[in-house]
């Protein structure tokens, strides 16, 4: 074979190879502006041209699953997890995409959805058993699910001691988990209070927060809410979650709108940032106060991002 003939085998090759980069880039690109719609788009290209591609259709499952399309989130997961089966990132987010379906599922299509989140959590944790998200989503698996589908509190303590060295303020949040899951208050109460003392994070405080909404002492969940928002420097995911407690309390709406305004107008290191959410959100948030102009304004920018995210479009029909 001549070098010319190699050449242009070389560059026949390498063309298409160069153009779907290009294009994974452009997409990711989109996904980063919260732009759902024109990023999926792309990803549908892409993954139809090249259906093997795990980093194509993890985009794809997030982006899917960022606005509550849960069937086409597993779908795209599901091909991720098949390209490269022993990658423990691709089977967590399928595990993920699983668990979310299953949550807003009727009873009986959660439960029979349950062996497959069990066993693509457990299979993460084995193939990175270094992966703090991995071995916190299956602990917290443990803690929720009933024995007869795999549950347990002693299997998620075996959990706390692999996270410890790996996350100690992980490992103090599962083990609150499970001690509030056993009744003992005192020592959840301890756990998260060692949580927050390891890690004096916005996280830690949306998880004491949650705790003390669980518990019903309302004070103390909206004070550590509003401790996140405040904590949370880059006005990231803890905000989205702070302001989500506050709301759901119907208090403290200045925080949460302080909150959301915040995520929406930093930038945020996410590839899919939630900005979809935040809006509607925010919506949800000024309707509530009276202000339909702004709750319209903020629907309208939710629906543009993601033309069916259906509690946008419901809210804005009101």
């Amino acid at each position: 074979m001549t070098r010319l003939v190699e050449s242009a085998l070389a560059v026949a090759f390498l063309l298409p190879c160069s153009a779907f980069g290009q294009g994974l880039s452009a997409a990711r690109a989109l996904a980063h502006q919260g732009k759902v719609d024109a990023a999926v788009a792309e990803m549908q290209k892409l993954t139809s041209a090249n259906p093997g591609n795990a980093e194509a259709q993890e985009l794809l499952c997030m982006l899917q699953g960022s606005v509550d399309r849960y069937d086409e989130a597993i779908s795209a997961c599901e091909a991720a997890h098949n390209a490269q089966p022993a990658n423990a990132k691709y089977t967590l987010e399928l595990a993920r995409a699983y668990g979310a379906k299953a949550d807003h599922a009727g009873a009986l299509t959660g439960m029979r959805m349950v062996g497959r989140i069990r066993e693509n959590f457990e299979a993460a944790a084995r193939q990175d058993p270094r992966d703090v998200d991995a071995l916190s989503d299956l602990g917290e698996f443990y803690v929720n699910a009933p024995g007869i589908v795999g549950g347990g509190l002693d299997r998620a303590r075996a959990l706390v001691n692999q996270l410890q060295p790996l996350s100690p303020a992980r490992a103090a949040r599962l083990e609150g988990m499970i001690d509030a899951k056993a009744g003992d208050t005192a020592a959840a109460d301890a756990a998260y209070a060692r949580e927050l003392a390891v890690a004096h994070s916005a996280e830690a405080y949306v998880d004491l927060a949650n705790y003390n909404r669980k518990r019903k002492l309302y004070d103390q969940a909206e004070r550590n809410a509003v401790l996140a928002i405040q904590t949370d420097g880059a006005r990231g995911p803890d905000s989205i979650d702070a302001a989500r407690i506050l709301m759901d309390l119907k208090r403290n709406s200045a925080a949460a709108e302080k909150a959301l305004r915040g995520y929406l107008t930093h930038e945020q290191v996410s590839a899919v940032p939630q900005y979809v959410r935040a809006h509607t959100m925010l919506g949800q948030l000024l309707q509530d106060r009276g202000d339909q102009a702004g709750a319209q304004d903020q629907f309208q920018q939710a629906l543009a991002l993601a033309s069916q995210y259906t509690p946008a479009r419901k809210a804005l029909r009101k």
